[in-house]
């Protein structure tokens, strides 16, 4: 590798690391309550509440959701070779929405010990429903990929209304309030619920990031280069479920970030693996601080963020469906 390029690596690797902290820095002193930057950290007995007890575990879980969607997103769009899917495409986070919700529905919001296995193994459904019915002679095809997502998750959708139906006002009441997306109620509880699955799926998914690389190359170079195609594509699906039913089973639904993070990060430095899977973590978790900055200061009372990102997020899903028959076989 040349100089130049070997100083180019380093100054993207200090860019996705110092960027995600200027932001948290700058989410933390905006607001209704402004704290200069200088004393963000410093001992004021309002400032020192709004901080530690609001602002901080919300940044925190922002950044959270923001790193497991933006390298679920990458891994999946890379191994399954299409720039379309994403953990909200393909159906993950409908299933995983749909078991929290089950488990809320049965036992209430106070048993977060149930919710997350619920939310990771109904993730794993969805996924296999959607993989299976988007299969044709061993192979997925892009349109045939969406279709199965978009029914998958119309299907969980579904399943998620009917239990909004059937259960108590009051349970449903939260699991509305709770399927927007709740970034507004994050505490360090939900904090350290979702932290260790969340790192488990995004280590898992960074020690198979040349894997994953190898996989985007198609199947038969894949299996040339000794690949078990079949098997690291499975352990790649599993590490994205469990990092997106991680922090869906305590945030909610916040659509688009696993679609719009690999797009932007594969614009800026390409599709490298030792770096785009990396860089994927600090775009995702910098939109997500952005989007939930705008939500709560862009106009008098709270919008909730999951309609920043969609405002986002859909036309840039249109304008890549144009694209796609054009860049991606």
């Amino acid at each position: 590798m040349s100089r130049p390029q070997i100083q180019k690596n380093h100054l993207n690797s200090l860019f996705f690391v110092f960027l995600p902290a200027l932001l948290f820095i700058t989410y933390l002193s905006i607001g209704k309550y402004y704290i200069s930057p200088l004393s963000v950290f410093n001992k004021d007995s309002i400032g020192d509440t709004i901080i530690f007890d609001i602002r901080l575990p919300r940044a925190v879980e922002a950044m959270l959701f923001g790193a497991c969607m933006g390298i679920s997103g990458a891994s999946l769009q890379t191994t399954l070779r299409n720039p379309l899917v994403s953990p909200y495409i393909l159906g993950i986070s409908s299933g995983a929405a749909f078991g929290a919700a089950l488990s809320i529905a049965f036992f209430g919001t106070g048993y977060f010990l149930f919710t997350q296995p619920s939310a990771v193994l109904w993730s794993l459904i969805a996924i296999f429903l959607t993989l299976s019915l988007s299969r044709f002679r061993g192979h997925y095809s892009s349109v045939s990929l969406v279709l199965a997502g978009i029914i998958v998750s119309a299907l969980f959708s579904g399943l998620l209304a009917l239990i909004q139906i059937l259960i108590e006002p009051e349970k449903t009441h939260t699991i509305v309030a709770w399927t927007v997306g709740r970034l507004h109620t994050v505490g360090w509880r939900d904090v350290a619920t979702s932290t260790p699955l969340a790192i488990l799926g995004i280590l898992g998914l960074l020690i198979f990031r040349w894997r994953i690389f190898l996989l985007s190359m198609g199947d038969e170079e894949a299996k040339s280069l000794g690949i078990d195609v079949e098997k690291e594509r499975i352990l790649v699906v599993f590490f994205a479920s469990i990092a997106t039913a991680s922090v869906v089973s305590v945030v909610g639904i916040i659509g688009w970030v696993c679609l719009i993070s690999p797009h932007i990060t594969r614009f800026i430095v390409g599709s490298a693996p030792q770096i785009f899977l990396p860089a994927s973590i600090s775009v995702g978790a910098s939109f997500m601080l952005i989007a939930d900055l705008i939500s709560r200061t862009i106009w008098t009372f709270e919008i909730p963020v999951g309609i920043i990102t969609t405002l986002v997020g859909a036309p840039l899903f249109l304008y890549l469906m144009r694209r796609a028959m054009h860049e991606w076989s």
